[in-house]
């Protein structure tokens, strides 16, 4: 069971007795309660004016930039492009379609991603000793971050909407996992060592997703 845009999506295995939902869903009313009201704060903090498709603004507070958004109907049926010039981004073609404008802001976010995370990633390797054999951007759902065994670490391309001290420990956590690969009292010495915050930014971390904007999320 899982929220998205305030709905809750229910998937069960094939041969699984439907009759028992009604039931999970009682059982499960109170966090389905407390992630309506996180989505409720997403809303407001992402400013999307009512359009949670096409946003006429967008705050990328990992980097201290704010976007305007502007869009421009093209004859390009099925089809959309962007471009961006000093703080502005155009999408231009067709954008009567939702869809296709999520997917572009989306596409442009990745690009930001691998521009403004991926250098600040190996700075703080290089600062910190802790090295990264490959780095990777996605649109993880329900992680910051991750960290294989072989140290290639991948970076939700959504912490740019969270704050730079959140992020700064995202980054940090996954390094220090090339080291301790799992989350053992050795693991949060070495973490600790380089941010002594590290706990309170742990528990602060579990609400940042408030911070990121329905459009940003993939269409189901």
């Amino acid at each position: 069971m899982s929220l998205y845009d305030g709905r809750v999506v229910v998937v069960v295995p094939r041969g699984f007795d439907r009759t028992q939902i009604p039931q999970i869903l009682h059982e499960k009313r109170a966090w389905i309660a407390r992630a309506q009201q996180k989505v409720t704060e997403q809303r407001e903090l992402a400013g999307t004016n009512g359009s949670t498709d096409r946003p006429e603004a967008v705050s990328l507070r990992a980097v201290g930039e704010e976007w305007g958004v502007g869009y421009e109907v093209a004859a390009t049926p099925g089809r959309v492009s962007y471009r961006w010039n000093g703080e502005s981004l155009l999408i231009r073609g067709d954008v009567a379609d939702p869809q296709l404008c999520r997917l572009a802001l989306q596409h442009w976010m990745k690009r930001k991603a691998h521009a403004h995370l991926v250098p600040w990633l190996l700075g703080l390797s290089e600062e910190h000793a802790l090295l990264v054999t490959r780095v990777l951007v996605r649109s993880q759902r329900s992680r910051w971050g991750s960290c294989s065994r072989h140290g290639t670490i991948s970076l939700n391309q959504k912490l740019l909407f969270v704050p730079p001290a959140l992020v700064r420990y995202v980054l940090l956590h996954e390094l220090c996992h090339t080291v301790h690969f799992d989350h053992s009292p050795a693991f949060w010495e070495l973490l600790a060592q380089r941010d002594p915050r590290c706990q309170a930014m742990d528990a602060e971390l579990d609400n940042a997703w408030r911070y990121v904007p329905v459009w940003a999320y993939p269409q189901r």
